[in-house]
This record gives structure tokens, C-alpha cells and sequence, in this order.
């Protein structure tokens, strides 16, 4: 928190004392440039506090759709808005994090904190965000009452556990049909999938395993660099996938023991769209052989826990890119 204060007091309310609350102190913070940096460690980090039972906080959310990327992988207890926010009229930029954070909210019950809340007419616009409390030099002389913690009860925003297998395919084969297919529709469906990812709105992740960075290939390149330039988030996966380089795109290289190196790919986390295709090679193809050849099994998940353990599961390998 780059405010000091960590005092967030009831918006809608002016002058009782017993409102003012110390929901801040003790959370644990993280920053957008945690996970885009360092993913791997960011997530264990996050679950290392929720085994403390600490509360976990998302900052300066609204500075950039990166800020939102974080929501549904992390599902924080607090979501606090950034705060020029606050102190600024509305535009399309607020707007989308209104909903984005609405959603989130809707959906886990996250506590809203407005930072930069050093005025009545911050105080309004706070609360037309959304936010629940405020934090700012309006309320720097509070403290919170004996008692008044009760109040601040958040409730369990934890509504997706990380999976214990390390396999997205796995993960996303549990309970469904399994389909057998070749290179050729898988191509074709994980295209549409990347061109929904890209009109699915600047806040999205995407991540993709290619086995091989050979198997990057310049027409899928062209493509994830298109969509890279239209979203928050974009990682690939794959054994010397290091060795590449494109603009907006982090890449990750395997290690060739890796069981990930077996599965193809394609999650997309979203607001308002996500999806994972995974497939698994069963045939596999000397390079001399003709690609057609190579036979997947595969499944499709439109199921949010499912995407988002998912995703947790390719970033878990992923320290910095």
C-alpha cells in the first residue's frame, strides 16, 4: 500500500467512528507487477498467506488492465482501487474497471477499498466505483473503535483451490469426455479460441504450451502477436522456447522432463470469457514425418475454476521469463 494510513472507513457513512476500520494492516499485498514478473512465486506467496490466514489484497487496481489480470487467479479477500480513481472523472478506462471489479466482487464477495479518498467529492466517486470503505487523508485523524473489527469480517473470496496435479490436462479432463483428434482440428479450434481471447477485452490472460519452441511456428507467431498487442497478458511454454523473442509475449522455456511438454495448450482467462483447450499427444511424429499424422486426445472447458486452475498450473513452472 503506498498509503500509510491503513484506517479504511464506511464511505457511506459520515461521522461515526465505529465505522472506521483496520481491514489493511495485516493483509498481504500484491501488485500486478508481482505476478507479471515473477508468476510462480506470486502464487506461492498467495497461498502461503491464506495457510496463515492472512488476508490477501490486490493494489492499485485500475492503474492498467494488468491490474485486473490479477482478480480471477488470485480472488483476494480486498480489491483496492487505485487512487487516481477517486480523484478523477470517469472515463471508458473506470468504467471497465467498474465492471471487471463488479464481477469479481459479485462473484466472491471481495471487500472494495477506495484509496485517495481526501475529499467529499473523492468520497462520491468512491462510492459510485463500487467501494464499500474509503482510505485517504479524509480520514487520517481516524481509528478504528474497540469492537468495531467484527464489522470488517470479509468472507471467504478462496472459491477456487489450487489443484494438487500439476497437469493441465489433467485438471481439465476430471469428469469430462475425453475426444481423440488430429493436429488439424485441434489447429483450427485453438485459433478461434486466440481470436475470442482477443476480443475478450484488454484485461485478459493467455497462455500457451507449444511442447517444442519449433512448434511456434511463424503463422502462430503472427497470430499471438496480434492478440499479445491486445491484452494484458500473453506466455508461452515450451522446451528452448526461450530462444524466441516477440514483442508483448513472455516466453518460458521447459525443462524437457517436464510432463507439460507432452500437452498442448490454450487458456484464456478473462472477465467475461475463458476457456482451455488441452490436449495430449498419443501418436507422436519424427520432424521428417508428415504432421498430419500426430493424434491428440483432447478436452474444452468453459468452467471458470477449471481455466483458472488451469492457469495456475502453466504459471506454477514460470519465474521469470
Amino acid at each position: 500500500m503506498s498509503d500509510t494510513n491503513t484506517v479504511a472507513r464506511r464511505l457511506e457513512v459520515r461521522d461515526a467512528h465505529e465505522n472506521a476500520l483496520d481491514v489493511l494492516s495485516d493483509a498481504f499485498v500484491v501488485h500486478h507487477r508481482n505476478l507479471l514478473d515473477n508468476p510462480a512465486e506470486t502464487l506461492h506467496s498467495v497461498e502461503r498467506a491464506r495457510d496463515l490466514r492472512r488476508m490477501v489484497a490486490v493494489d492499485d487496481v485500475g492503474t492498467g488492465p494488468e491490474s485486473l489480470t490479477l482478480l480471477p487467479l488470485i480472488e483476494p479477500d480486498i480489491i483496492v482501487l487505485a487512487p487516481e480513481l477517486a480523484r478523477r472523472d470517469p472515463d471508458t478506462a473506470a468504467a471497465r474497471t467498474v465492471h471487471v471489479v463488479a464481477a469479481q466482487a459479485e462473484r466472491t464477495g471481495a471487500l472494495i477499498v477506495a484509496r485517495g479518498v481526501d475529499s467529499e467529492d473523492d468520497r462520491a466517486r468512491a462510492l459510485a466505483l463500487g467501494a464499500t470503505f474509503g482510505v485517504g487523508e479524509m480520514y487520517s485523524n481516524w481509528q478504528p473503535s474497540v469492537g468495531a473489527m467484527h464489522d470488517a469480517h470479509v468472507p471467504p473470496t478462496w472459491n477456487t483451490p489450487t489443484s494438487k496435479s500439476t497437469s493441465p490436462f489433467d485438471i481439465a479432463a476430471d469428469g469430462r469426455i475425453v475426444t481423440p483428434s488430429s493436429k488439424k482440428l485441434l489447429v483450427a479450434m485453438s485459433t478461434q479460441i486466440e481470436w475470442q481471447a482477443a476480443s475478450a477485452g484488454a484485461d485478459t490472460m493467455t497462455l500457451g504450451t507449444f511442447q517444442h519452441a519449433r512448434r511456434f511456428g511463424h503463422r502462430t507467431r503472427r497470430r499471438w502477436n496480434t492478440m499479445a498487442r491486445r491484452i494484458a497478458y500473453t506466455g508461452v511454454y515450451g522446451i528452448a522456447m526461450d530462444t524466441l523473442s516477440d514483442p508483448g509475449i513472455t516466453h518460458f522455456a521447459l525443462d524437457p522432463a517436464d510432463p507439460l511438454v507432452e500437452e498442448w495448450n490454450v487458456v484464456v482467462l478473462g472477465q467475461f470469457f475463458c476457456c482451455v483447450l488441452s490436449a495430449r499427444e498419443v501418436r507422436r511424429v519424427d520432424d521428417k514425418d508428415d504432421e498430419r499424422d500426430r493424434l491428440f486426445e483432447y478436452v474444452v472447458s468453459h468452467d471458470r475454476a477449471t481455466v483458472v486452475r488451469c492457469a495456475r498450473a502453466i504459471l506454477s513452472r514460470a519465474g521469470k521469463g
